[in-house]
């Protein structure tokens, strides 16, 4: 077998050989002839080291070692001598599959081999062809990968679908039942309170659940689009603590939110995305955290290299349940959920994860999860965001801003605050003790330099803020200072904290946007105590209202008529065209345009309505009142003529403002 011999014997004239050569070249298949005496090699087609990386001397040895770890029909050839020779003159075998590691280029290659035996120029011989398949081999493993992926999200969304039956009907459950206790308690006002309240809660839960599917579905279809505009993290995060922190008291779990020093506060961004990032992971915690457990919520900052460019970075801890290290690696996988004994009766989708890392990615960003079964979890998320530089102008001085004083025994919260108001025109001391603080206080009054605003920290060394508070407030100083508490939650302390002097709160961490809120918030209080409150904006409108649903128009029509407004309905789009073409002069004051309806949809009723020769058919207001709430519904509904748009279930705080804004806006043209 080792033998190298020549291959001289059997004889092809130079045009055949070349021919022969070619055909080879062209299938990429390597071939040869052998003896069946001793194995030596009569013929070697020209391509043999280019394909297999080997001598054509060693072709043998090596054909007989890609045979012995070969398998044909599922059997391992383990001697291929002896397979080989039992073939008779005239027969022949193929091994289906041959595995071939090029020596050279390190390229794993897949043959099919074709052996005949048979007696030329009366010379026992064997035929070899060895046909390169790899790339049949490896759209056949695509293939499977394929079809298993397939089988794999078939099963997972079998699965989900069997979870989503079951929790949607939980808080549909409570809402058919809790309408029953409220038929039968009806002269029973506080218990009709508490399971209104119930329902409430139920609808959210419920309405939570149908987002995470919707959004899926637009992720999975390639049709969720960043908006990207301008924001104040500050506020941001004002708006997602204000949830999460409701959700964690609830369980009587410790909420706690840590800042670095933040210098950055305006940004640009998909403000709406980030909060459902943010909330996602946050939410999860409360969920997988038991009562009484922990949640650390971490945020910080880091200028990038180039340009205006930060790196803001949350991180979201608990001492919850954890995660297996296999769920670990699957938990961004949509439909999965990790079902055991701690998750029994947690309500999910499934799809949270998902969603997060999907809007994460969109945006350029990345996310990590570290999480030890029985321990916790902690989810990292970094988003690189360009900065705004915030040119406040007078805003402070106008605003009677000059001088502040941190009075707070933690030294690093005055140092964050003296960073956050760093770059403006406000004088900002701070004190760490309750009579340093005095002294402070005591000493600007005297040169005639008071302090405008005093940021008091819920413990001043022995002394507790309502203490410090009473104390400023026995001063008389000049300007007159406006107290504000800074703490991680204040709901309980509210009243005794004003009693003693303490005007509003500022929840921690601080940040610029939210202070700066607080402060105009405080001046227009000021400006307009003594302004009578303004008219409730419905109070004696008419509204033609496009709605096919009975139950929603009757709800409508309530919610409406508590208001003080009249509407009149249309059971669908070319009725309520005709009604408000045949309606008198200045009879409607608005119209609310459902989408989805029968005969002539809500765009093509408006489009219509805009088209009419009418003189108020260009200017009434339409109002988009729709279950279809994403961002490209709302563009298309004011690119079909409507004024604005309000997503279903109704809110009707998001009403009446949306009212106002338009009466105010027609009135000013």
């Amino acid at each position: 077998m080792n033998e190298k011999t020549n291959h001289n014997s059997i004889e092809f004239s130079p045009g055949k050989e070349k021919l022969f050569d070619y055909v080879v070249s062209q299938t990429r298949s390597v071939t040869a002839i052998f003896s069946a005496d001793d194995y030596s090699v009569k013929y070697v087609s020209k391509n043999c080291n280019e394909i297999l990386g080997i001598d054509e001397n060693d072709l043998i040895e090596n054909i007989m070692n890609g045979i012995r770890d070969s398998k044909n029909d599922g059997k391992t050839h383990t001697d291929p001598e002896i397979f080989i020779l039992k073939l008779k003159v005239g027969e022949s075998v193929v091994v289906d599959v041959i595995e071939w590691k090029n020596p050279q280029t390190y390229e794993t290659i897949y043959f099919k081999g074709y052996i005949k035996r048979d007696i030329t120029d009366g010379e026992d011989i064997f035929f070899l062809v060895f046909a390169d398949i790899t790339d049949e081999i490896n759209r056949n493993r695509q293939m499977k990968e394929m079809i298993d992926a397939a089988n794999s999200a078939n099963q997972a969304k079998t699965s989900f679908l069997a979870n989503m039956s079951h929790d949607f009907r939980t808080p549909m459950n409570a809402i058919t039942n809790f309408n029953v206790l409220i038929n039968k308690n009806s002269n029973n006002p506080q218990k009709v309170r508490d399971y209104t309240h119930k329902i409430g809660l139920a609808c959210q839960n419920l309405l939570s659940l149908l987002n995470d599917v919707l959004d899926m579905s637009k992720i999975e279809s390639g049709k969720t689009q960043l908006t990207n505009g301008e924001f104040a993290l500050g506020l941001l995060l004002e708006e997602v603590n204000s949830v999460v922190a409701f959700q964690a008291k609830s369980k009587q779990q410790e909420y706690m939110v840590h800042s670095g020093g933040i210098q950055q506060d305006i940004f640009i961004g998909d403000k709406q995305k980030i909060n459902e990032i943010l909330v996602n992971i946050l939410g999860n915690a409360v969920k997988y955290t038991p009562s009484g457990g922990k949640i650390d919520f971490y945020i910080s900052e880091e200028k990038a290299t180039t340009s205006d460019n930060w790196d803001i970075r949350f991180q979201v801890k608990d001492n919850g349940i954890g995660m297996s290290k296999e769920f670990k690696d699957t938990i961004f996988d949509a439909f999965t959920r990790e079902e055991k004994e701690t998750t029994k009766g947690i309500q999910g989708t499934g799809l949270g994860m998902a969603i997060t890392k999907s809007l994460v990615q969109m945006m350029g960003g990345t996310i990590a999860v570290e999480s030890e079964e029985g321990k916790g979890s902690t989810f990292t998320i970094t988003l690189r965001l360009q900065g705004v530089n915030q040119d406040l102008g007078d805003f402070w001085s106008s605003h009677g801003i000059h001088r502040i004083i941190v009075i707070d025994d933690d030294m690093q919260e005055c140092e964050k605050i003296e960073i956050a108001l760093h770059d403006t025109d406000v004088e900002v001391f701070f004190a760490t003790s309750g009579y340093k603080a005095m002294h402070i206080i005591d000493v600007s009054s005297k040169d005639n330099k008071g302090f405008d605003v005093i940021l008091l920290g819920k413990k001043v060394g022995t002394l507790s803020c309502l203490e410090m508070a009473k104390k400023i407030q026995a001063k008389d100083l000049n300007p007159k200072p406006i107290v504000l508490l800074l703490t991680d939650e204040w709901e309980e302390i509210a009243e005794v904290a004003r009693e003693s002097g303490i005007y509003d709160f500022i929840t921690k961490p601080f940040f610029m946007s939210t202070f700066q809120q607080l402060v105009e918030d405080i001046k227009n209080r000021a400006t307009s105590s003594s302004e009578k409150k303004k008219d409730n904006p419905l109070e004696g409108m008419c509204f033609l209202a496009a709605e096919d649903n009975d139950i929603n128009a009757d709800i409508l029509v309530e919610l409406m008529s508590m208001e003080g407004a009249a509407v009149i309905r249309a059971e669908n789009g070319e009725k309520a065209v005709e009604m408000f073409e045949n309606a008198e002069p200045g009879f409607f004051d608005m119209i609310l345009m459902d989408i989805q309806m029968p005969v002539m949809n809500g765009y093509e009723a408006t489009m219509a309505i805009r088209k009419l020769d009418k003189e108020e058919a260009s200017t009434i207001p339409i109002i988009a009142m729709t279950a279809n709430a994403y961002a490209d519904d709302v563009q298309k509904a004011i690119e079909s003529g409507m004024n604005a748009h309000v997503p279903k279930p109704i809110d009707m705080a998001f009403v009446e403002d949306t009212i106002a804004r338009l009466k105010e806006n027609k009135l000013s043209t």
